[in-house]
């Protein structure tokens, strides 16, 4: 007979309470994790204290609700500790205070975290402290943090190019309307309206989307880029829209911003 450990039982009750709750079935996630959160789990006090400021599942008890979460953080859970420095900043709490939340979620490999940090440390002029923890949070996979390397620490085009490119092929919109700016700079005009609508968050990416729709928002949002065309020079340009954006999702890979409270 195969004897299952109490740490193994603990995560397959949290990974159950986890899908309880991605599913939204909150009565049964708070039922899972509150044993787990008496017993110092910091996943399950987190989400737990989500659920009881919120009222989703149980009756809401924003104190008691709070007082989880800073457990939570205590134990090193990351997205508490980004959740009490967005409350702290809030109420105006000393900057001190608020850094050094972010601070721990950072050294948890928090990227959202990392971000604070180093525009905070462009605003005390640190450069090379801000440096650092953009290039951690794009080797994070954090898009944000290439468009931010790309504007205010590249030195060549072509690198900021790069930064850029790499930006907006994981989701990171802003850098789809900087890469449009800088196409039509140079006057090409599919990679304009491209990155317009990229910029502007269209799925041409899913199988199922309404085309005739995307034409629409294309046309409305970006026909800036090529309206000095004549119709059969811009009709021969919206074909090299097209390759362009079928080569563009083709190695699409849209990246998940950090939201409060999910479950990841």
């Amino acid at each position: 007979m195969t004897s299952i450990s109490a740490p193994a039982l603990a995560a397959s009750a949290l990974d159950d309470g986890m899908t309880a709750y991605r599913q939204g079935d909150f009565e049964k996630s708070a039922a899972i994790f509150g044993p787990l959160a008496e017993n110092g789990d910091a996943t399950a006090q987190y989400l737990l204290s989500c659920q009881m400021i919120n009222g989703a599942g149980i009756p809401a008890n924003e104190d008691t609700g709070w007082d989880l979460m800073q457990k939570a953080a205590h134990n090193r859970q990351p997205d508490a500790s980004i959740i009490l420095a967005r409350k702290a900043e809030a109420s105006q709490a000393p900057k001190d205070q608020i850094r050094a939340l972010y601070q721990q979620s950072a050294d948890q490999g928090e990227t959202q975290a990392m971000l604070w940090l180093a525009l905070d440390a462009m605003d005390q002029g640190h450069n090379d402290t801000a440096k650092t923890l953009l290039e951690k949070a794009w080797e994070l996979g954090d898009p944000r943090a290439a468009t931010l390397l790309a504007n205010r620490f590249t030195k060549t085009d072509s690198g900021r190019y790069q930064y850029l490119r790499a930006a907006a092929q994981n989701g990171e919109m802003r850098a789809a309307a900087y890469l449009a700016e800088e196409a039509r700079s140079v006057n090409d005009t599919a990679e304009a309206v491209g990155w317009c609508a990229i910029a502007t968050g269209l799925p041409g990416h899913n199988e199922d989307v309404d085309w005739k729709t995307i034409g629409d928002a294309v046309e409305k949002n970006c026909g800036k880029f090529d309206k000095d065309l004549d119709d059969t020079a811009r009709a021969a340009n919206r074909e090299r829209v097209d390759q362009f954006l079928a080569t563009f999702f083709e190695n699409y890979k849209p990246w998940t911003p950090w939201k409060a409270c999910a479950v990841r």
